[in-house]
């Protein structure tokens, strides 16, 4: 037993280390064949090692060699069409998103692998899922909070050697070389360490019974919010620039508040009738919020079209519309809380396949945003003098250039002026 705790605990560290140098040298880099990392791999992969190590054997190691196969499937796709034949490797800001999609699809389903481990079998019980998701969620949570101590105290320690003189450890402290090792070996250890005892358990479902009793506030707030809309009118709202966020960050808030408090739907924490109504109330609110986020994307696309911005921010919109329709379902036909389990599965399930779709040409965001902007120019809704062509040579990767060769290619009244542009992006 000792024996295997100290082989988990050397790869542990092992795998923190290496992925704190590679995170490191990724950031320093602004561009070159380094950047084709395949970010999403390094960044899940270890986290879902530690999160699952209390599983080390052979059935880990399967988990662990199946899922690293799916990444690299999906990360050999997006380098493919990220970077055109003649480019350079450059770090694009929507990679961030890519990376989001993919970390919320992979965290929403490692608990049924972890569950699938343990048990050897499939057929387990929701509550065991759910509360194994609450555990990761509170060991990275505690992993967090044991990193921004760790920096508070190094920011103290450097802060003092800067006041006698030495200050190059500053520097060397805080250089990404230096910093994402000694972060992700904190965060790596500080999971070992937490699944060693068993009060991570307790805490966690303190932690629920607190957030539980936020709900009821939260839906007053909410239910207020959407009585009154009717009054104010959505110009007040779509003048904040916001909109979409406002409203998304309101779903989000109400289905994992939802979540704290009726758990796997065996039981609920509200006794009086008032607020178990209230608390249902909102959850009816849902499907109304998603409209909101949808047609304020709709307008965005009419005015603009389509980017790859938008469409992660539809795919964010869409898969919270899928749990709130779920939740306001199942209230409207008095199933609610018994199936929350069956809306947390399907859910999860329906949006990992999205993030798959988004990682292959079906709804590659940057194939839809290339052809949706050459539509618009060739269909005469933008001025060729308007068009963004830097934006299709730069950020729509391979997309977006075969996008140009075929307005290039293109014959109309406006060809000439399109080709001139075209050629003068070409050249940059």
């Amino acid at each position: 037993m000792y024996g295997i705790d100290r082989k988990r605990y050397l790869w542990v560290i092992l795998s923190a280390l290496l992925q704190g140098l590679l995170l490191g040298q990724y950031a320093v880099t602004r561009s070159g064949p380094f950047l084709a990392l395949p970010l999403p791999l390094l960044t899940v992969l270890p986290f879902a090692f530690w999160l699952a190590q209390e599983h080390w054997g052979r059935r880990l190691k399967r988990f662990l060699g199946g899922l690293t196969l799916v990444l690299s499937t999906f990360c050999a796709y997006r380098l493919w069409s990220l970077y055109p034949p003649d480019g350079m490797f450059l770090s694009m800001p929507s990679q961030s998103m890519d990376l989001l999609r993919i970390c919320m699809a992979a965290f929403l389903l490692l608990p049924f692998f972890q569950c699938r481990i343990a048990t050897w079998s499939w057929h387990v019980p929701y509550s065991d899922v759910f509360f194994q998701l609450c555990r990761n969620v509170f060991l990275l949570f505690q992993a967090a909070i044991m990193t921004v101590v760790f920096w508070a105290l190094l920011l103290t320690a450097s802060l003092l050697f800067d006041i006698v003189g030495l200050n190059f450890v500053p520097y060397v402290l805080f250089h990404p070389m230096v910093a994402a090792p000694l972060s992700t070996l904190t965060i790596a250890v500080s999971i070992f360490v937490a699944l060693k005892h068993p009060g991570i358990d307790s805490l966690g479902r303190w932690i629920l019974s607190i957030l539980a009793w936020l709900l009821p506030p939260f839906s007053l707030l909410s239910v207020v919010f959407v009585a009154c809309l009717p009054y104010s009118g959505l110009r007040t709202l779509w003048s904040t620039g916001q909109a979409s966020s406002l409203i998304l960050l309101l779903e989000l808030g109400t289905i994992l508040l939802a979540n704290a408090a009726w758990l796997d739907g065996t039981r609920s924490p509200f006794t009086g009738r008032g607020v178990n109504a209230l608390s249902q109330i909102s959850l009816l609110c849902l499907p109304f919020y998603t409209v909101i986020c949808l047609y304020s994307l709709g307008l965005r696309v009419e005015q603009y079209g389509l980017s790859v911005d938008r469409i992660q921010a539809a795919f964010l919109a869409v898969v919270t519309g899928i749990w709130g329709v779920g939740y306001a379902g199942a209230v409207l036909m008095r199933q609610w809380p018994s199936a929350i389990g069956r809306v947390n599965v399907a859910a999860a399930l329906m949006m990992t396949l999205l993030a798959a779709a988004m990682n292959s040409p079906l709804l590659d965001p940057y194939r839809l945003a290339a052809n949706n902007q050459a539509d618009r120019l060739l269909g005469g809704r933008i001025a060729p003098e308007d068009f963004d062509y830097l934006y299709m040579r730069f950020s729509l990767g391979r997309y977006g250039n075969y996008a140009l060769e075929r307005l290039r290619e293109s014959r109309g009244p406006r060809a000439d002026s399109i080709r001139k542009r075209i050629v003068a992006a070409m050249a940059v």
